[in-house]
């Protein structure tokens, strides 16, 4: 009997607390415009979308320039120069003059000015890598209010963007109503159709106000309140400018942690599968791209990808968001000639590194187009190639002459082979080194090499000695649950480490590895259940690493975070 009057006890203090504040106020979803302005006057270069445009988070709205920092950095430049000429001047007469150029750093006059310049520099080229701009959310294009060509004065809006869903509520509390509603309280936000999510209280008003008719629970009885303002998921189905009604939200959340937890443990799972990457239906319409290869830009904040054939051999770039949304906008690269077989990007500062397999044809034939390694300038949006070369022919001669009897093996092997012989389709550039992963030939099952050259821009002048490709690593590659062949498909180089991708042949399989210095076998970072894993881009700001498949029905991304535990095989 004790037992049963406790349980009532029980639930009546339940009945009372979760019923002692019924608070149930009248708001309107509503949404914030994003505007696009600068704290200086710039310049449009392009605008990349129209008013009414449905664009989503990441897409490229539009490019700007500044004449003004332009012309500052121009000038400093020219100082810079002129600075470190004096100083290359001084170390030559030390050598001659004695106890001259013995100033400490800071007491050096030259120094500091040098110092000066570098950091003003800096500053500049820091600023004018913002100048592309980028939706923040998902929405519509509200006005565009310049055109090309034009300049814009410092604080004007450029492009609004209004987002496709409410990402607020603005209610009103009357002040009638017994309410102990504060800053942080979660609530329940509902329609009278029945869609509901749960919200926050960000704000609320400090005095009271009138409140408007339409949130009148009898419209011809004015009434006044306070203002309460309510954040709610981006998420939502509710439409801009509908009426709501908010309401606290009492419940044990012990179960709804869990749930959450284990729908985050899920979805971090999923994230890692590989999934379609979404391209626009005028790329798409043109001719199906088998993405190969893949960076990331910083000053763009985008991913930048190239297709291994083209349609004539003429390849474009394309841009990808971190959602894996092409952009309908296509990269011309100007001053190229045909390039085929394009199986792996790099990208060093204002330079990108495209590179042809420089593998012979299914037929054994040897084409000019898929021997390419070509650098390319950026501008901006602006690609164009400065320098290009048949790369396979001055290699394949420096192994031949090479002391090292791996990389004369490696030449021989090529030799004898007709179909599966030399084949590169990764690289990675780090200062002066051009790394190269090889493919082919294959001189011992699961073995992974890599090749390095030496001050590699010597081979735009056509100059590539022997001495400068040597061999950088050499190692064996295995999955701890299955025997299958695997080969080397795309390579980056971060700092003493190597990531590295790999793919299966006869098995759907593909994987990452890592290998450091000093390391005999590289470190299972994740396994893949499909093949045709072509590229890598590590994303820098995010510590995860992007993976780019192709699988011939379609282009696909994973997204791989580099914090998750490793295995080894």
């Amino acid at each position: 009997m004790g037992c049963w009057s406790a349980a009532v006890v029980l639930v009546l203090m339940l009945g009372l607390v979760l019923g002692s504040d019924p608070v149930s106020i009248l708001g309107v979803a509503e949404s914030r415009e994003f505007q696009v302005n600068f704290d200086s006057p710039v310049e449009i270069k392009h605008i990349y979308v129209l008013p009414s445009q449905i664009v989503r988070k990441g897409d490229l709205l539009a490019e700007l320039g500044q004449s003004e920092w332009e012309s500052q950095l121009r000038v400093l430049k020219s100082r810079y120069d002129k600075l470190n000429a004096e100083m290359h001047l001084r170390q030559q007469l030390a050598g001659v003059v004695k106890d001259l150029g013995h100033l400490a750093p800071q007491a050096d006059p030259l120094l500091v000015e040098l110092e000066d310049a570098r950091r003003e520099m800096a500053l500049i080229e820091g600023r004018m890598k913002n100048l592309f701009v980028f939706a923040e959310v998902d929405g519509a294009v509200g006005a565009v209010n310049f055109k090309n060509g034009e300049k814009a004065p410092a604080f004007a809006p450029l492009i609004t963007l209004v987002p496709l869903n409410p990402t607020y509520v603005n209610g009103y509390i009357n002040e009638n109503l017994s309410s102990t509603l504060s800053v942080g309280q979660v609530v329940e936000v509902s329609s009278a159709g029945g869609k509901v999510v749960r919200g926050s209280v960000v704000s609320i008003g400090s005095r009271i106000v009138q409140i408007p008719e339409r949130l009148l629970r009898i419209q011809t009885l004015p009434a006044w309140g306070r203002e309460a303002v309510i954040k709610i998921p981006r998420a939502n189905e509710f439409l801009l400018g509908e009426k709501v009604f908010v309401q606290k939200k009492w419940s044990l959340s012990l179960l709804s942690l869990a749930n959450a937890d284990e729908a985050t443990q899920a979805q971090e799972a999923q994230q890692q599968d590989p999934r379609d990457m979404d391209i626009p239906l005028n790329i798409v319409e043109t001719f199906k791209p088998e993405m190969s290869g893949v960076v990331f830009v910083p000053e763009l904040k985008q991913f930048v990808l190239v297709s291994d054939d083209y349609p004539e051999d003429r390849p474009v770039l394309f841009l990808m968001n971190e959602q894996g949304q092409i952009q309908p906008h296509q990269i011309q690269l100007s001053g190229l000639p045909v390039m085929a077989d394009i199986e792996s990007m790099s990208v060093q500062g204002e330079h990108l590194y495209l590179l042809s397999s420089m593998s012979a044809t299914k037929k054994g034939k040897l084409k000019e187009e898929r021997q390419i390694f070509a650098q390319i300038k950026r501008n901006g949006l602006r690609y164009s190639v400065e320098h290009h070369v048949d790369l396979r022919k001055p290699l394949l001669l420096a192994l031949k002459e090479s002391q090292d009897p791996v990389l004369k093996s490696i030449y021989e092997a090529d030799l004898k082979l007709t179909k599966e012989g030399f084949e590169v389709e990764g690289h990675a550039i780090e200062n002066k080194d051009l790394y190269l992963s090889l493919k082919g030939p294959v001189l011992h099952r699961n073995e992974g090499l890599i090749l390095k050259v030496s001050d590699f821009a010597s081979v735009f002048d056509g100059v590539l000695k022997p001495a400068q490709v040597t061999l950088a690593a050499r190692f064996e590659m295995k999955l701890p649950h299955q025997d299958v062949e695997l080969v080397l498909t795309d390579l980056i180089k971060q700092g003493d480490a190597f990531y590295l991708a790999s793919s299966c042949r006869g098995a759907s399989c593909s994987a990452i590895w890592k290998m450091t210095a000093g390391q005999n076998a590289p470190e299972l970072l994740h396994e893949f259940r499909m093949r045709h894993l072509e590229g890598l881009a590590l994303h820098p700001d995010m510590h995860q690493m992007f993976a780019v498949f192709d699988s011939k029905s379609s282009s696909q991304y994973a997204v791989v975070s580099l914090v998750a535990d490793k295995r080894t095989p």
